[in-house]
């Protein structure tokens, strides 16, 4: 019976501690137990002492070192402040965009209507996913979000410095960040046929879609994660606040990866729509490898030169 005991409780915590609990709580029941009354049989003071104990899951949770939570109290208040504003912005953009489809639109009111409900509900759980996944990480982490946190009696010389101007990060340019990266997945997703060139020919507006939508399956898990970076990026800078060694190391190492993932993806010649391609080439006397290249490289210079911006005032501004 204190085996079975023992095993309800240990089965429940972190696989490094098991053994180490096991011998402690097999200790204290024994000692329990030689001290209870002779006139009792060994089973009854066993059951005694485990009644005594409690439940395995009351044991569980004083051998854990802390409560189990998705967001606990200590982040709580921060998470729901960035949720707030990362759906309020996602909302916002995708408003935006779907306004602007009505006035260029050639359907009726009542189908870009639904063809925005959907992307919007689908753009606003990605948000709630994406904050709520990363505060989860955190919390399962135990990573601090304020300096100098500790046991002792708070004192005024605890506080913080306040961060020089050029430390601070920047919400406004993180939100459209993340309201632009939001707006493209939902329509890369939902409408990829309504990402092309729009253009007029007097009063007639004619559209060249971008992609080849039979090739493009391929290559939206690229895309997906890309963007799903650059957003978990910003939403850890609007988190923070404020430059610092490892946030300049982490986004620096998130718009790497991000922009890789877009290389491998536009370098492949067979997403995009075989017409845009021709009038490209045309109007631009360039063949379409070229600039495919150039982008390439644009890219690869706008990545690194956010890297060293990111990892300067990370390093100058940190501490």
């Amino acid at each position: 019976m204190i085996e079975r005991y023992i095993y309800a409780v240990v089965k429940e915590l972190p696989r490094n501690v098991r053994e180490e609990k096991s011998a402690e709580l097999r200790r204290m029941i024994s000692n329990k137990v030689r001290k209870m009354d002779n006139h009792l049989t060994e089973e009854e003071k066993i059951i005694h002492v485990l009644k005594e104990l409690g439940p395995p899951k009351k044991l569980v949770t004083q051998y854990r070192e802390k409560e189990r939570y998705l967001i606990g109290p200590k982040y709580f208040e921060r998470y729901l402040s960035i949720l707030r504003l990362v759906l309020i912005s996602i909302f916002v953009g995708l408003t935006i965009i779907h306004g602007f489809s009505i006035i260029v639109s050639v359907n009726s009111f009542s189908e870009v209507i639904s063809g925005y409900v959907g992307p919007l509900l689908f753009a606003l759980l990605q948000g709630i996913a994406w904050v709520t996944g990363i505060f989860a990480l955190l919390e399962y982490n135990e990573v601090s979000l304020d300096r100098n946190t500790s046991e002792k009696p708070w004192s005024p010389k605890q506080l913080p410095p306040v961060p020089k101007e050029k430390a601070r990060i920047s919400r406004s340019s993180s939100i459209i960040t993340v309201i632009i990266s939001t707006v493209f997945v939902t329509l890369f997703f939902f409408s990829p046929e309504s990402i092309g060139i729009y253009y007029f020919i007097g009063n007639t507006m004619e559209f060249i879609p971008l992609f080849n939508l039979h090739e493009l399956s391929l290559f939206r898990i690229f895309i997906f994660i890309s963007f799903t970076l650059t957003i978990f990026g910003e939403v850890i800078k609007i988190f923070k606040g404020r430059w610092t060694r490892n946030l300049s190391i982490i986004v620096t190492a998130l718009n790497i990866f991000s922009a890789l993932l877009v290389i491998l993806a536009i370098r492949n010649s067979d997403i995009w729509n075989d017409e845009i391609v021709v009038r490209i080439e045309n109007f631009l006397m360039i063949p379409f490898s070229r600039i495919l290249f150039i982008v390439v490289i644009g890219i690869i210079l706008v990545t690194v030169g956010e890297a060293i911006s990111d990892l300067y005032k990370g390093f100058k501004y940190g501490e």
